[in-house]
């Protein structure tokens, strides 16, 4: 039986393709075609781009897909390939809305000239008549843009067999080739592994392994090796971009400010002074010109001033200028009434016809009269579905006569304009008349040459009118003050509780500057403050220049501590001046009674500060180099520390160290006893530290031990299979040996065999030779017999 290819798509199909498509792609349509006997590559390529490729859209028509889809088919008639991707839909959904837009023209054209009363019968008829209706025992041209059938309860055999094949074959990771694959994986991830386990191996023993790849011979390690690196020569080269790039504090400057600080860094200062001029200017407003100012505020704060209107938006005209000019033109040929009343207007004259024509209908059109109303909307689709269907019923141009009368319908908003007239249909356009291009020709000249001539006579109106204008005059008064007004400074002006404040704030910021920069460098530092101050012996009548010297230093550094200590109070520190020592309880007294020594403190700037730091340090250097000696031998400074740490045990209760020979038995056994925990602290870490380290060895030493064990096992068994081949090489060398005597006798007794067999075969020869002599003589005999 011949296996008749095509038809009507069941469901079943449908889901087949579906996951026929997802395995093999939109490529493949022979295979895909395979798994269904009843459908060709074709027809499986069509039915998945037709229907059921999810891209399509199969909702309702909407009004603005109407309208793109007429004006498209006029342009590109009998293109619904080209159609298609425009509108957004199939070519087959395009062509059957298009037969039904104009099966709907037909139909309502029918029954206008058929009347109202036959309307049902005029559309069963229609329906029944459609050429394009299949008829009973008809096969549908084109089933893959139909709906699919369902699936019957009971299925044949042939659909049962195609159904379970086609699992079969689409669920099949089974077969010799899938296990092929799975086969070649599984030995890709075991050599894989392999690799890497050798790899770890290696690097354990302490060997790197890259293996080289072929083909890469000419080339180079870019990461062992520099091409075309060039050696620098010896010497000393400077490197500002280098330091530059690496110096840590080069973004310093921009961390933790804004752009607008890093773009303008004046701009507030720049602000502030600009704010303080405009209040100077404002103040100096208010006592010489108090009126300007007054008005200048009000205007300021004016709503309408202040406040900018927004541009007036108003609704394009509905009548443009040139139907204006009509109807004023249509009002002077009537006379300028044409006994029209209230509410009523007179018809425009139409544009194709001629001036005299609408003269001689102007009696028949004054009696009507038309109320101003808004146009009735138009049916673009059914006017563009009723002009398609005049043309395409029209006959051929070249037979002459009149086209069909073809409606304008605006151009749908979806459409572009620009769009290029590729295959231009020759009855949209049809020849006019010769009387209507004339008529048309006419009233367009007389309309052109009326408006050229007003445009040129308002223009000369408006340049007389320009040229009659006087010559412009400028006249400049000058005029000088009587009595000059007197400035007078910043000072005396009255400044505002808020400048004032500004000012005191100022004030007391530069003053709290001025104290945090004259501190001491004990507090600069953050080092420990000192409580007490130093005491001075008045009483020491010794006047020499040193003492004398180290007694400024004194009064200095308490001028210094107790000015640190008024103008810095530490509340944690209370500073006090009285000592432990019983021999200064008088000075301290009199320190303490005699405050206002210290009060006269005396700043100094930088610069003098940094030059007597400098001739401090360039003093010390000096004395440096006078007491400089050579420095004693590192054993003989370590044998004088051990001598001196010999006569001291340290006593960890008491948390201090005491002379040997004033300890007690007590003192002793504790530091014996704290020197015993000492060293077996020290012995239990160095044991932990050990076994770390042991660890350690193992973790980085055991793939050489490893590998030394591997060897050690290895060497040993070579020395047993040394001492073996040793043993065999003796036993073969004496088997030599003894062969070599027996081999002697053996040729010897041999040779006697050979001499013996010789003489036996001589024998025999001789004894043949004389059997063969007989043989000839009793021969003869018989013969003579």
């Amino acid at each position: 039986m011949r296996n008749v290819k095509g038809g009507v798509w069941k469901n079943t199909e449908d889901e087949i393709l579906k996951v026929a498509i997802m395995k093999y792609g939109l490529n493949q349509w022979a295979r895909i075609s395979s798994l269904l006997t009843r459908k060709s590559p074709a027809q499986c390529k069509a039915r998945w781009h037709e229907w059921l490729d999810p891209s399509i859209k199969k909702t309702e028509w909407s009004k603005e897909e109407e309208e793109k889809l007429l004006h498209l088919a006029k342009i590109f008639p009998s293109q619904w390939k080209t159609i298609a991707p425009l509108v957004g839909r199939t070519a087959s959904q395009c062509l059957e809305r298009y037969n039904r837009l104009l099966d709907e023209v037909q139909r309502q054209q029918d029954n206008e000239n058929g009347g109202g009363g036959g309307t049902t019968t005029t559309t069963t008829t229609t329906g029944e008549n459609d050429p394009r209706r299949l008829r009973m025992g008809d096969i549908d041209p084109t089933p893959e843009t139909k709906p699919a059938k369902p699936d019957p309860i009971d299925m044949d055999e042939d659909e049962k067999e195609t159904l379970s094949e086609a699992k079969a074959r689409l669920s099949n990771t089974q077969g010799k080739k899938e296990k092929r694959k799975f086969r070649e994986k599984q030995l890709e991830e075991a050599r894989r592994l392999a690799f890497l386990q050798k790899k770890r191996e290696l690097k354990a023993a302490g060997i790197n392994y890259n293996p080289k790849k072929k083909g890469k011979e000419k080339s180079w390690d870019i990461s062992k090796e520099i091409p075309f690196y060039l050696k620098p020569k010896a010497g000393f080269y400077e490197v500002p971009e280098e330091e530059l790039r690496d110096e840590p504090n080069k973004d310093a400057s921009f961390i933790g400010k804004r752009v607008d600080q890093i773009e303008n860094p004046n701009y507030l200062q720049r602000q502030d002074k600009l704010n303080k001029l405009e209040e100077i200017k404002k103040s100096k407003k208010e006592i010489f010109n108090l009126p300007q100012l007054i008005s200048e505020t009000s205007k300021s704060n004016d709503v309408e001033h202040s406040i900018k209107r927004t541009k007036l938006q108003l609704p394009e005209p509905q009548l443009t200028d040139d139907d204006i000019q009509e109807i004023s033109d249509y009002e002077k040929l009537n006379g300028g009434s044409s006994g029209s009343g209230v509410g009523e207007f007179p018809l425009p004259a139409p544009r194709t016809a001629s001036i005299s024509s609408t003269a001689n209908n102007n009696n028949n059109n004054t009696a009507i009269t038309n109320n101003i109303r808004t146009p009735m909307k138009q049916d673009t689709i059914m006017s563009e579905a009723q002009n398609l269907l005049a043309l395409s019923n029209a006959q051929t141009p070249l037979k002459g006569g009149a086209g069909p009368n073809v409606s304008q319908t605006p151009l749908p908003k979806s459409v572009n304009n620009s769009t290029p007239f590729r295959t231009p249909n020759p009855l949209a356009n049809q020849t006019p008349t010769q009387h209507n291009k004339k008529q048309s020709l006419n009233d367009s000249n007389e309309f052109a040459i009326e408006d050229k001539f007003k445009r040129q006579q308002g223009k000369n109106q408006l340049l007389s009118n320009l040229k009659n204008l006087p010559s412009p005059t400028i006249e400049y008064k000058l005029e000088l003050p009587t009595e000059l007004p007197t400035i007078e400074d910043d000072t005396t002006l009255e400044l505002d509780n808020s400048e004032i404040h500004i000012r005191e704030q100022q004030q007391l910021k530069h003053k709290e500057q001025f104290k945090l920069r004259n501190r001491s460098t004990v507090l600069k530092r953050n080092l420990p403050r000192s409580r007490n101050l130093f005491p001075i012996n008045k009483n020491n009548n010794n006047s020499s220049d040193i003492n004398q010297d180290e007694l400024r230093i004194l009064k200095e550094i308490n001028r210094i501590i107790s000015h640190d200590n008024k103008t810095f109070p530490n509340d944690s520190i209370t500073p006090s001046s009285t000592f432990d020592d019983d021999d200064h309880d008088t000075e301290n007294n009199s320190i303490n009674d005699n405050d206002e020594k210290y009060e006269n403190y005396d700043y100094f700037t930088n610069t003098e500060l940094e030059f007597a730091d400098k001739l401090i340090r360039e003093e010390i250097e000096q004395i440096k180099q006078e007491l400089i000696q050579p420095l004693p031998n590192s054993n003989e400074i370590l044998e004088e520390i051990d001598q001196i740490r010999s006569q001291f045990i340290y006593l960890p209760k008491e948390n201090q160290f005491i002379e040997k020979s004033n300890a007690n038995q007590t003192q002793l056994i504790e530091n014996l006893q704290f020197e015993y925990d000492k060293t077996l602290n020290k012995i239990k870490n160095s044991s932990i530290k050990s076994v770390n380290l042991e660890k350690k060895l193992n973790i980085y030493n055991g793939g050489y031990q490893n590998r030394s064990n591997t060897i050690i096992k290895n060497i040993g068994d070579m020395f047993d299979q040394l001492e073996q081949s040793e043993i065999e090489y003796q036993c073969f060398v004496a088997l030599k040996n003894n062969e070599s005597i027996q081999m002697e006798k053996r040729l010897k007794s041999i040779e006697n065999q050979v001499y013996d067999q010789c003489e036996i075969e001589s024998r025999l020869q001789q004894k043949y030779a004389q059997l063969l002599n007989e043989k000839k003589l009793l021969k003869k005999k018989l013969s003579i017999f």
